[in-house]
């Protein structure tokens, strides 16, 4: 897709072609705020990426771009959309701007400002927030008619009667007390034995790969761009963890414990100097 600019392009225009990438992780896309020293539309909020250089592929560019900006790394994908925007500057020069956007996925490390004044992981549906740069806004009207969710509910919203749980602010024991509680409600703590948890555990997490049987490593991180499925990846993995700490009530297992001493015994097994970066298979052990 591409968009024209109200003004029609400048023979005279320097054309600048930039890449920026659809960063995803869940249902979250990261934006970025330019620096109040840069020289196109200071502190607008953008897509993030940059110019490609010469002899440079645009996935490469935009992955080296990431990390000079914000300090993580990304997978790149498929080309998401083209955009054509000109820039007009005090003197009556042009920059004509010719940027493709890629749909990409978060992949490893802690997002850090290095070369930008903010960033944020913001829904598809919070885009109409922030004040853009131009040459984004054909990126978000594509983003809207694809991904936007109707209805959308910002977080910590529930539905009447539901339980407002979040990872920020509520400790194991509180999920596994409300767990409890739903169980004990319906007397199913009868059918609750360690045989069929179990075994549901084993047939939820099926019903999970489902989800992710025919994608490529790729399609399987982006998978979540798609709202419906999304939520059904987020049922599943609800569904799995409402049994294991079920599981972990029939057996009397303290769950933060046992992942505390697991992870101690991992350490020794597979050292950092060993194994940092090597596929071992398992490394759960």
């Amino acid at each position: 897709m591409i968009n024209n600019a109200a003004d029609k392009k400048d023979l005279r225009a320097r054309i600048i072609l930039v890449t920026c990438g659809i960063i995803w992780r869940g249902r979250d896309i990261l934006i970025a705020r330019r620096k109040a020293d840069s020289r196109l539309e200071p502190l607008k909020w953008e897509f993030p990426g940059g110019k490609i250089e010469f002899s440079e592929d645009p996935p490469r560019a935009l992955k080296r771009e990431i990390r000079e900006e914000l300090d993580f790394e990304i997978e790149v994908g498929e080309i998401f959309c083209v955009s054509s925007h000109n820039y007009r500057g005090t003197a009556k020069a042009v920059d004509h701007v010719l940027m493709l956007a890629y749909s990409c996925s978060y992949l490893k490390g802690d997002p850090a400002a290095r070369d930008v004044s903010d960033f944020r992981w913001v829904r598809v549906e919070e885009l109409d927030r922030y004040d853009f740069a131009g040459a984004d806004y054909p990126i978000i009207e594509r983003l809207r008619s694809l991904y936007a969710r109707p209805g959308f509910a910002p977080e910590g919203h529930s539905e009447p009667g539901g339980p407002v749980l979040s990872d920020r602010d509520c400790p194991v024991l509180d999920l596994k007390r409300e767990v409890n509680r739903f169980v004990a409600e319906r007397d199913w703590e009868q059918f609750h034995s360690p045989k069929n948890l179990s075994m549901s555990i084993a047939i939820e997490a099926a019903e999970l790969i489902e989800h992710f049987q025919w994608n490529t490593v790729s399609e399987a991180r982006l998978l979540t761009r798609d709202p419906e499925k999304y939520e059904e990846v987020i049922r599943e993995v609800a569904d799995i963890a409402i049994y294991l700490l079920s599981l972990c009530r029939a057996l009397n297992i303290d769950l933060s414990r046992a992942i505390g001493e697991k992870l101690q015994l991992n350490r020794k097994k597979y050292p950092l100097e060993e194994y940092w970066g090597r596929h071992t298979g398992s490394v759960e052990g």
